[in-house]
């Protein structure tokens, strides 16, 4: 009546290298079917097998657990047990226990000494005992009767720590990796189930190395108070791909091939490509074929493995595949076939097809056409309609039939908003950046400019908007899910930039400051004055040609309206090579956000610094001895902004265009000694030319910068400390740091009249951590506007990388770049080299 329990005993376990036949190909009678249809028997073969390994191992371990009428082994105890059922048990004996006590097993049972004996009971123990997983096995149990009623004996065999784990034979891979692999650990209990497991990951590792023909088993050495698990590795030799052959290609080259395949031919010292060889891979390679061919209109297409030729050695392999690709079938008839109402024409849809009739079936451009419809139908708040691209053969030719299947639905509306992973900032906070309104049909391009205002904070490292699913029609929530990144920073340390030198850095930046959010305690402080959406920049820059001092606080919506409040102080000293300007400044300025879907915002700042020059060497320019001494000067600074850009994280602007006016005037009722009015113009233009994903993309920017200033009443000139310069990494990349332009006895004196641009092409290069750049600078200054000509104009043509380093939670653009000054002025200064900390397109 009680099974016996005997733990599966550890045995080699040896994996046969895997048959490499050449794949069957199934061929289907069904001649219509859906674009989204990917051939799935290899995947159901591999599946099967995988569900075959897992019943083998279940039955092996739920085999002790199953009854003696299920046909197990079963053992005669010393009496009749039929005729001991319901008698007293007398004593419960627990035999071969080392590691663990008996005491402690008893503790694990619920029959007890004086409790009533019955099979089921016992049986009960038993897989409890069983399940515990503190057993290699357990022996049938011997049933006694005595005077005082039964004394059951159970015979149990515990597993034991396995006290090392050992690798014979491994040359490829080292016994750290292995050990980080496998679940068989040191001083842990041994499970030959899992040893089994073992073997298969590292032969797994094997195979994903270029080692086909390798084989692990496994042994035991010592007693079990002294157990040694010793993986024996047989690597056998590492194949290497050395060429792909195709027979039967025409259309499309074996190069564009290639491409699809995981499995590719070593390059040089296997850069880029290592040619290891993974038998795994082969028919996941063969469907991709196949199924390339299928979405170019190859319906038709045949490929199998050919042969693969190896090496005397076995350590270079050749594999040879035989393509059929048949017809390629053309587009006869374009249809759209509706589901239940619909708003669009026929012909409206046409319109946002590349794919017309007598085309060449194209299967991306056929589901960029279906992406493309499916947005029209968005616009229209038609969130759930659905575009379905289906084919239909013909009874002879090769003139398909396109058929689009569509169902448009019902329209839907926003319903309520949701506000999920703002831990630290407010709700209010990223509200007011939102453009979608309950209520208000869904607009895919409200939720795009939300995404976009969201993105421009910087305070987040992701941002998912999505309608709740649960709703299926009427209002549907909205959920924006947020993931914050770091919003502040301290640094410390030091740089150097092509303009300015060494530079020291002690700098605290908080973007998402909270000056209300104070700490109640020490262990607060670190998650104190966050969330409230204002700045605070306190930083100290030190440096060998350029220190620069600030504070700053802003407050974008000040008491919760479209008013803005901005406070701050400066210092910088410039140290020249004839001269030194020293400048103070505070100042304060109010703004106003005049329409939030326009993004159109003013400002009116007055500010009052201080300028000294002083240091001048001897033969400096005249204009710097007029400008030598203190000048206290009060301004008042005039700023209009409208700003229609995309943002996304990392790249910055990636489509739209912004314009900024700024007028300054000094001096004047606002007294001081400087009277000068200044006019500032700049505009920007984003797009993005190529989109692999919504972050990756390529974008083309073109930047121009006016800027023209005068004196008037007192002052007879623009003095050094206000004039323009041009030159470096911010305005004229190719030449030095203020080094175009106007220039006196070898000295810069910089001018009146400034216009600098750039036009870029940007792309990623390694994901979003790395971009290329390519860009024509352009630019001119000059004296006064009556000498500001155009055959003066100087222009850098150049290129370079942008690294986006991670930095305390937050990612530091820097730029190298490399620009050839192809026209330029007598006494410019070039720089071909450069780079620049926090470069990114704005």
């Amino acid at each position: 009546m009680f099974s016996e329990y005997s733990g599966i005993q550890p045995a080699l376990v040896t994996d046969s290298p895997p048959e490499l036949e050449n794949p069957v190909l199934i061929e289907s009678g069904v001649r219509s079917r859906s674009l989204e249809i990917i051939r799935q028997a290899p995947a159901v073969l591999r599946s099967c097998q995988f569900l075959c390994r897992i019943v083998l191992i279940t039955v092996c371990c739920l085999s002790p657990l199953l009854s003696p009428s299920q046909g197990l082994v079963t053992a005669q105890p010393a009496d009749s047990s039929e005729s001991l059922e319901n008698s007293r048990i007398a004593e419960l004996r627990i035999l071969g226990l080392d590691r663990l006590g008996a005491a402690e097993v008893l503790t694990r049972m619920k029959l007890r000494v004086g409790s009533t004996y019955t099979a089921a009971a016992l049986d009960e123990e038993y897989r409890r005992l069983w399940g515990s997983g503190d057993f290699v096995s357990i022996a049938p149990p011997v049933i006694q009767s005595v005077p005082e009623g039964v004394i059951i004996t159970i015979s149990l065999e515990e597993r034991k720590p396995v006290r090392s784990v050992v690798f014979a034979g491994n040359d490829a891979l080292s016994e750290k990796v292995l050990k980080r692999e496998i679940q068989t650990k040191e001083d842990e209990l041994y499970d030959p189930l899992v040893i089994r497991e073992d073997s298969d990951v590292i032969r797994g590792l094997l195979l994903k190395d270029g080692y086909p023909f390798s084989e692990v088993g496994s042994r035991l050495e010592g007693d079990l108070n002294n157990l040694t698990v010793v993986f024996e590795i047989d690597e056998g030799p590492q194949v290497l791909i050395r060429s792909v052959g195709f027979v039967g290609t025409g259309s499309i080259s074996s190069e564009e091939i290639l491409k699809i395949m995981q499995l590719n031919p070593r390059t040089f010292l296997g850069i880029g490509k290592s040619g290891k060889f993974d038998p795994r891979l082969l028919e996941g390679d063969l469907n991709q074929i196949r199924e390339y061919y299928f979405l170019n209109g190859y319906f038709d297409a045949q490929v199998s493995l050919n042969r693969q030729e190896y090496t005397e050695g076995l350590q270079d392999l050749r594999l040879l595949i035989d393509i059929d690709e048949g017809p390629r079938y053309r587009v006869g008839k374009v249809e759209f076939e509706f589901t239940g109402e619909h708003t669009l024409t026929d012909s409206d849809l046409r319109d946002a097809c590349s794919i017309q009739e007598g085309s060449e079936w194209d299967g991306t451009l056929i589901k960029q056409d279906a992406e493309a419809m499916r947005k029209l139908f968005n616009e229209q708040a038609f969130i759930d309609a659905s575009i379905d691209p289906t084919v239909i053969y013909p009874l002879e030719g090769e003139d398909v039939t396109l058929k689009y299947l569509i169902t448009q639905g019902a329209k839907a509306r926003v319903g309520e908003i949701q506000i999920r992973g703002n831990r630290s900032t407010k709700d209010e906070v990223i509200r007011r950046q939102l453009e979608v309104y309950p209520g208000e049909e869904f607009s895919p391009s409200q939720i795009q400019d939300s995404l976009s205002n969201l993105y421009r904070l910087q305070y987040f490292n992701s941002i998912r908007p999505y309608f709740d699913s649960s709703e299926a029609a009427g209002d549907r929530p909205v959920v924006f899910e947020l993931a914050e990144g770091s919003t502040g920073r301290a640094l410390f340390g030091f740089g150097y930039s092509t303009s300015t030198g060494i530079l020291g850095n002690i700098a605290i930046e908080k973007r998402n400051f909270d000056i209300s959010d104070w700490p109640s305690s020490l262990s607060d402080f670190p998650g104190s004055f966050t969330g409230a959406g204002q700045k605070l920049v306190l930083e100290a820059q030190p440096g060998s040609e350029y220190s620069r001092y600030r504070l700053q606080f802003f407050e974008p919506y000040l008491r919760g309206t479209s008013n803005s409040l901005r406070v701050s102080a400066f210092r910088s000293v410039l140290l020249r090579q004839n001269y030194t300007e020293d400048r103070n400044s505070a100042g304060l300025t109010l703004g106003r956000l005049f329409d939030r879907e326009l993004k159109i915002r003013g400002e009116v700042g007055f500010r009052s610094d201080a300028v000294t020059i002083e240091n001048i060497s001897a033969g400096a320019p005249a204009v710097i001895f007029d400008s030598e001494g203190k000048t206290p000067l009060n301004a008042l600074d005039f700023r209009f902004d409208w700003d229609q850009r995309v943002f996304r994280p990392d790249v910055g602007a990636v489509d739209g265009w912004n314009t900024e006016a700024t007028y300054t005037r000094m001096g004047g009722a606002l007294g001081g000694d400087l009277d000068l009015n200044k006019v500032e113009l700049s505009f920007g233009i984003f797009e993005t030319i190529f989109e692999e994903t919504d972050n990756l993309r390529h974008v083309l920017a073109f930047k121009n910068n006016f800027g023209v200033v005068d004196s008037y009443g007192d002052s007879s000139f623009v003095p050094i400390f206000e004039r323009y310069y041009l030159g470096g990494p911010r305005s004229l990349r190719g030449f030095d740091y203020r080094g175009a332009g106007p220039a006196e006895n070898g000295f810069e004196t910089g001018g009146a009249v400034r216009h600098f641009g750039t036009l870029e092409y940007s792309w990623p290069l390694v994901g979003s951590n790395i971009r290329g750049t390519l860009f024509a600078d352009f630019g001119n200054l000059a004296e006064d506007i009556d000498n500001f000509s155009l055959d003066e104009y100087r222009v850098g043509m150049g290129g370079g990388i942008i690294l986006y380093i991670p930095l305390f939670g937050q990612k530091m653009p820097v730029a190298v770049t490399w620009t050839e000054a192809l026209l330029k002025e007598p006494g410019d200064r070039t720089r071909e080299f450069s780079f620049d900390l926090g470069y990114i397109l704005r």
